[in-house]
This record gives structure tokens, C-alpha cells and sequence, in this order.
């Protein structure tokens, strides 16, 4: 699911439209749009660059208690500078905007939306290296959330729906589809927040195996190598056309099962090198599926610095916002 192969540390540099780089982040492809009714909205997180700008990162998060927030390690670094930055940045949750053209975050008029600061408290066991694992960080909030704003339930025993056949869904702002080509990645980000369902892969499967032996679509080509600890992956991807994946600008971004719980964030993914259409392309091909890191393994490191994580509880979907239906696209960076 490649995080950041848009271009900010961790997930995408965005000018007038995302610039593909060797650490770009993903976006939704062939997905659909959350609607601001969903409760999605209320624990999905976009940060920003620094804690004084509100131009985007380039990766996802998510609320997980009223003063954290969770995200993947390699949206702040990765290959020979994993997790080096930027230290302090800003989220905003709630019904926002992403202006493709000054990749700019806005609140939505008439909505109803929060800011706040955030410092970076990064998993000490990431290598800069996505498919080694550990690819995890926390976001330490500099003031409580609002009672609007409802953090996502963590599936911490690994109990939860992420076994072989499952549908879950990765959702962001990155990449998407082209309009009339649904084989095609373009190199436009989301202006709202997109969701796909991807159904999860057996470890073995031969289109996993694949991803696995490269490792690709972390941050940039030093972060790509050959997966260990698969322990702490997910592979998923589609398994009917149109070809539903995460994308670059995707990456740190949640991972929901069928009960709204959060079972995994979007890693890395897509085949090597930049393709945007065509076999091997960076994202949406179901031989190149993307990889996700399991939100259980990271048990020890979420628990021991997050001392207000919620008891365990399930977010309810209205029928409207089934989150399964009507998927396609992947986010990762």
C-alpha cells in the first residue's frame, strides 16, 4: 500500500497535482467516496507537514484514543532515514477538503471539523524497511479530541476479521483510477476521503509471494527488500475486476473490518518501479497486491505509550454506509 510515494517524507510531495517519486504515497483506486455521515469521518486523520501548516503530508491516520493517534512509520522516513522526521505536525479530523492543487487541507463550510497539533512517537524497531514490519508510529496530541470525534476500536488480540476471505478497507486521499480507464493510476489525489474493499489473501498465495520477494512501494528504493516477520503483514487485494487497491498517499491510513474494528494500516504494495497503467503498475494490480501491518502485533508498542485507549466497543455502520460496498481502489504510499 505504499504510504509515500507522493513525495513528503513519509508519503507524497503534491504540487499542482502529486508527483510521483520513489517514495510517493497512495490513493484509493476504484474505491468510492465516504459520505460525511459516515463514522468514518470521525476517527479518519490527515496530517500535515508541520505543526504550523496545513498542506498535507502525504500519508493517512487514525484517531485510537482522545489523545493519540496511529500511522505508519515510513510517512516520516524510511530506507537509510526511517522516522527522521518531521517531529511535531498537525491533524485534521472531520469534514475537510484536500485542494488538489496546493495540496492544501480545508475545513468544509458548514461542516464540522478539528485541528490540532501532534508529536511524532515513532516505533524504535522500524528499519526503514516497510516489508521488514514494525512500519508504525503514534501521534501524540497536544490537546484532547472533541466528544464529536469517535477514535477506532484496535483489534489488539488478533481475533478480529482479517483472515483469508475477509473483505477489509483501507480508505484515504491518495491516488486514484483514471475516470474512463479503471486500469489506469493517475496522478491526481482525492478531494474527500475514498474507501475500497480489498478481500485478504492467503500468506502463501502466489500474487502475495510476489509482493513479498520484493518488497516494493514503501518510501523509496532503499526501503524496498525481500519481507521478513510476516507476522505483522496482511496481504489483500482484489479478486474481481474492477481492481480495488490503496495508493500512493494512502500509507499510515486505517485498515476497517466488517464491525468497524481496525485491524491493519496501509504499508506498501504495487509492483516495481513507477508503471501507472499496464502490468506491474504501482497500484490496482491483482498480481502486485498490496501489504498492510497488523494492527495486533503492534500490541506492545500501542499499549505501553497510550494510556487512554477506549474499552473495546465496535463502530456501527449505517446500511447507507456499508463499508464494503461499492469497493475497488488501494491506498497505500
Amino acid at each position: 500500500m505504499k504510504l509515500s510515494r507522493i513525495g513528503i517524507t513519509c508519503v507524497a510531495v503534491l504540487t499542482t497535482r502529486l508527483v510521483l517519486t520513489a517514495a510517493t504515497s497512495m490513493k484509493i483506486i476504484n474505491g468510492t467516496v465516504v459520505g460525511p455521515s459516515s463514522p468514518l469521518h470521525a476517527m479518519f486523520a490527515l496530517p500535515t507537514k508541520t505543526g504550523d501548516s496545513d498542506e498535507w503530508l502525504g500519508c493517512g491516520a487514525s484517531i485510537i484514543s482522545p489523545t493519540f493517534a496511529l500511522t505508519s512509520a515510513h510517512c516520516f522516513g524510511g530506507g537509510e532515514t526511517p522516522c527522521t522526521g518531521p517531529k511535531q505536525i498537525a491533524l485534521w479530523i472531520g469534514d475537510i477538503d484536500l485542494d488538489r492543487g496546493t495540496s492544501q487541507v480545508t475545513a468544509n463550510a458548514g461542516g464540522r471539523s478539528f485541528r490540532v497539533k501532534a508529536d511524532l512517537v515513532c516505533n524504535p524497531a522500524f528499519d526503514g524497511k516497510c516489508s521488514h514490519g514494525n512500519d508504525v508510529a503514534l501521534l501524540k496530541l497536544h490537546k484532547p479530541i472533541p466528544n464529536w470525534i469517535k477514535p477506532v476500536p484496535l483489534d489488539l488480540s488478533g481475533t478480529n476479521k482479517d483472515k483469508v476471505g475477509d473483505i477489509v478497507t483501507p480508505m484515504g486521499f491518495g491516488l486514484t483510477e483514471r475516470a474512463r480507464r479503471k486500469t489506469e493510476v493517475s496522478q491526481s489525489s482525492s478531494e474527500t476521503l475514498r474507501k475500497v474493499g480489498v478481500s485478504v489473501l492467503a500468506q502463501d498465495a502466489a500474487n502475495c509471494a510476489k509482493m513479498y520477494s520484493g518488497g516494493w512501494g514503501c518510501s523509496d528504493d532503499a526501503s524496498s527488500s525481500p519481507a521478513q516477520n510476516l507476522d505483522m503483514q496482511i496481504c489483500a487485494g482484489a479478486t474481481s475486476f474492477p481492481d480495488g487497491d490503496a495508493c500512493a498517499g494512502d500509507s499510515g491510513s486505517p485498515v476497517i473490518d466488517a464491525s468497524g474494528v481496525q485491524v491493519g494500516l496501509v504499508s506498501y504494495g504495487g509492483g516495481p518501479g513507477e508503471k501507472m497503467e499496464g502490468d506491474g503498475r504501482i497500484c490496482g494490480d491483482p498480481n502486485f497486491p498490496g501489504v498492510y501491518g497488523r494492527v495486533s502485533a503492534f500490541k506492545d508498542f500501542i499499549t505501553k505509550n497510550v494510556a487512554d485507549l477506549p474499552a473495546a466497543r465496535f463502530m456501527s455502520f449505517a446500511e447507507s454506509e456499508d463499508p464494503f460496498r461499492d469497493i475497488a481502489p488501494h491506498l497505500r504510499r
